[in-house]
């Protein structure tokens, strides 16, 4: 049986959090105001985020597996320039070995899916929709016909 690995973002820290002096579990720390913060998804203690990665994706107290989910535009690096790229072609480099995913870094695949909870919705089946339809028309059809006779029988149309 694997174990789901949660997503949990990155809370910055400020003067009036919960968590503000804080000691973290991995480096018995606090963690101070200005500083962002990680609580675990099962015991909500909180943690450096660079202790937290550290210790593997997961909570110092229960190991309690959890990925750090930080919003685009806000990484803790800022990005750099890209590089200029060299006109002068160079030799193929070669591939490195894969090593195993660990589950602490494999994907979230359970945010893959949006239709995991999707209910199923029984409508008509199609013989009783062509039905409705046929009887819809039907029924305009008498409608405008009884209209047509009543308007001769008035006089109304000659």
């Amino acid at each position: 049986m694997t174990e789901t690995i949660a997503a949990i973002s990155l809370r910055p820290t400020t003067a009036t959090s919960k968590w503000a002096g804080v000691t973290c579990p991995r480096c018995d720390k606090p963690i101070p105001a200005g500083e962002g913060a990680v609580l675990c998804p099962k015991c909500y203690s909180p943690h450096h985020a660079s202790c937290w990665r550290d210790h593997g994706n997961a909570c110092a107290k229960d190991g309690a597996l959890g990925r750090i989910l930080e919003p685009r535009g806000r990484s803790a690096a800022p990005a750099e320039a890209p590089a200029p790229v060299a006109s002068v072609p160079t030799a193929p480099v070669a591939v490195a070995s894969v090593a195993p995913v660990t589950a602490a870094d494999a994907p979230l695949v359970e945010l893959a899916n949006p239709w995991k909870f999707a209910r199923v919705v029984h409508g008509p089946n199609e013989s009783e929709v062509f039905r409705r339809s046929v009887m819809t028309i039907v029924s305009l059809l008498a409608f405008w016909g009884v209209a047509v006779l009543v308007a001769a029988l008035l006089g109304a149309v000659k």
